[in-house]
């Protein structure tokens, strides 16, 4: 169990880095939305869509990942209320992630203050983001 428990987490901090690389490509993009032609906004809504794809993968990867690493290699055990704060801020980062992904279907028909807006909870997803991951360090460390 304490192998798998590792190799679990593993997979935890690598989907960390396919979801952090959302959160840090998706505040470049999101801007040039707003001003591209509609030719680029065609190619880069494209990556967007990629890039978000890999995001909700590993968002889905995080969370079962997250439970087992918990059971597995934590016995359950909390370590302490900055815990609780990683959890609240993931509760966020999905709301940003969701408000996000109804404003990207928005942008897509071609509304560009919703490609605007982009920008914004990019932005917000990011920060959150950070906040889970230094939330995270101090509570496992």
């Amino acid at each position: 169990m304490y192998v798998l428990g590792l190799i679990l987490f593993v997979i935890h901090i690598v989907a960390f880095v396919a979801g952090g690389a959302n959160s840090v490509l998706m505040p470049f993009i999101g801007p040039r939305l707003a001003t591209a032609t509609p030719e680029v906004r065609g190619q880069l809504m494209g990556i967007v869509e990629g890039v978000a794809k890999v995001g909700k993968y590993a968002m889905a990867t995080l969370l079962v990942s997250g439970v087992l690493v918990l059971w597995l290699k934590w016995d359950w055990a909390i370590p302490n209320n900055w815990f609780w704060v990683k959890m609240a801020l993931i509760v966020v980062m999905i709301v940003f992630i969701s408000l996000n992904e109804m404003n990207a279907r928005k942008a897509r028909q071609g509304d560009q203050e919703a490609a605007g807006r982009s920008k914004l909870f990019g932005q917000l997803t990011g920060l959150t983001f950070l906040g889970v991951l230094v939330s995270a360090v101090f509570a496992f460390n």
